[in-house]
Order: structure tokens, then sequence, then C-alpha cells
């Protein structure tokens, strides 16, 4: 690949994050934008979004007539065939129209196809799709809050919960001590998966299970500004999130035995409210590495990007389960 600009996208179901990246990896900020998603638009809606939001990135690049884009990467959720850039979601309420539309070949050809983009695409410009944690992992272990470590675990929570297990800066994706993929969301915890308990759902689970009521429009922010505050019953709902989320995970992680762990995502902005509790229970099974903040998911997830599109060899060797 030559030394031209990546264009990144972090995809989710309400919202494309948008943006830049330089040659030697460094995200212009001034280029990050917010887009609808357009997720429950037709196939057509959504690939003509997609290619209308290229457009706009390749206008911020036509001042500079030597600029060319040499990639575009995808941070895209699943189920998603990411080698062939096919999308397999549906019955979540987002992209469903795309289901097993091989979008990767649309995109490429819509991209060569537009006169708006073509114009600053190089010779042999790359398009790659992969998991959004996944990405988010391999940034903050090789760029971010872990790339003083060899192994490493590194989470998204949120709405839901992602994750992605690295060694010496390659994803670990099929390995005996690591979970199919890397992804710890389907661990299986009481009547349900880490999923329902590790998320935006769990928290507020917790609070309703301890009688807390939240205004209408409230949400675990408020939650979070009540505990920071002092009230103790919110106080009490962060600590056992934290708790139960080493019940949940003690067991992949010590599997794994990382040398860090990585926690971003919206309710990562609430980590000091239930770290101090999630380590503790770690620490009780036996596993001392230390968690780690992300100063900023998005920013982790482009330099994942950086990492796939420019070439790197990203990810370790398969081997049987």
């Amino acid at each position: 690949m030559n030394n031209g600009l990546l264009l990144a996208f972090d995809v989710g179901g309400t919202y494309i994050k948008a943006g830049i990246i330089a040659a030697d990896g460094t995200v212009l900020e001034q280029s990050l934008t917010q887009y609808e998603s357009c997720a429950n638009g037709t196939a057509e809606e959504i690939i003509a979004h997609f290619i209308s939001i290229t457009r706009e990135l390749a206008a911020k690049i036509n001042g500079d007539p030597k600029a060319r884009i040499s990639g575009i990467g995808y941070a895209f959720p699943g189920p998603f065939d990411y080698e062939r850039g096919i999308s397999y979601i549906r019955e979540l309420n987002k992209f469903e129209a795309i289901y097993g539309v091989n979008i990767g070949e649309k995109l490429r050809s819509g991209c060569e196809q537009d006169a708006g983009i073509a114009a600053s695409l190089a010779p042999g410009w790359r398009l790659a799709f992969e998991n959004d944690a996944s990405l988010f992992a391999l940034g903050e272990a090789v760029h971010g809050a872990a790339s003083a470590y060899n192994r490493v675990v590194c989470m998204t929570i949120g709405t839901g919960l992602g994750s992605g297990f690295v060694e010496n800066g390659r994803l670990v994706k099929r390995r005996s001590d690591v979970p199919e993929n890397g992804w710890l969301y389907h661990v299986p915890y009481e009547n349900g998966v880490a999923d329902d308990f590790v998320s935006r759902r769990g928290v507020l689970g917790l609070a309703a299970q301890l009688g807390l009521r939240l205004d209408e429009g409230q949400d675990v922010r408020e939650l979070a500004q009540a505990a920071l505050a002092g009230d103790e019953p919110a106080i009490r709902v962060f600590r056992l999130f934290g708790e139960r989320m080493g019940s949940i995970l003690e067991a992949p992680l010590l599997s794994y035995r990382p040398d860090a762990i990585v926690i971003g995502g919206q309710i990562a902005k609430s980590g000091e409210l239930f770290l101090p509790a999630l380590a503790a229970k770690l620490r009780g099974a036996g596993l001392n590495a230390p968690i780690l903040l992300s100063e900023n998911t998005l920013l982790g997830t482009f330099r994942g990007i950086y990492h796939l599109v420019a070439g790197a060899d990203v990810y370790l060797p398969e081997q049987p389960f």
C-alpha cells in the first residue's frame, strides 16, 4: 500500500462515525463527523448512504491534489462475514435489508463509479471490514492504553458487551484458551448471557432490583451522577455491577490470563464507580492484571482500522478448539 490517506467508518445501529486517518496512523480529529445510520432503510438506501458519506470525506481531501485514498475500513457489528464483506444481521432492528448482501462488492463498485470519489482513489486501494470491538481491541493493544502489554483483553460496554483478545499485536480468534472469535457476549450466566448483564440494561436492571426509580429520560449517566454525589443506593448499583461482571467473566479471563484489561464504551465513563469492585473480584479469583480505561473508544477503534487497512498482519494463525 502506498502512503495515502485512509477513510474509517465506525458503524452502529443509530449512528455512523466517520473520519480520515493520515498515512502515519494519526486520526485527523477535525475530520470526524457523525451521521444517522439509515439502518432501517432499503439495501439500496443503505449502500447509497455509505457512498454519500464517502463522497463527503473525499471532498475534504480534494484540496490537496497529491492526496489519495489508499483504503477504506469499516468497523461493523455482527454477525458478519468480515473477510467477504457480507452482512448476516437480522432480527436486531438494524441493517436487516442487507442480510446476505455482499456490501463489500457494492461499496467498491459504488466508490469506483462515483465521480466525486473515484478521482481520489489510489491504484490498488483496499477495502476491509472487521468487528467493531475487535478493531477497538487491536487499536488499544497496538497504539493505545495497552501498548506496553503482550496479552490483552479489551471490552466495550454500552448497549451490549463487545470484546477482543490480542497477543503481541495480533487478534486471537480461534484458540483453546479464547472464546470463539474472542467474543464474551454469549458467556452463559443465570438465565441469560453476559450481554444481558454487562451492559446498559444490566446496570438499569440492577437499579430496578434495588428499588431505584429513574424519572423519565434518566439513564446510566444520571445514576452515575447520583453515585458520584454520594447517593448510597446508586453507589451500590455500580459496586454490584462490577462484582457481577467479575463473576461472569472470571472463567474466560483466567483461561487466557491477560497482562492487561482495557475497558471502553459508554459505560466505561462510569468506570471509577465499578472498576474497584471488578478488580477485587478478579483478584480474589487469582487474576491480578491491571484494568485500564480507554481514553477514547472511537479513536481506539479508528487506530484498529488503520492497522487493518494499512496491510498489517493482524491475526494469529487459527488453532482448532
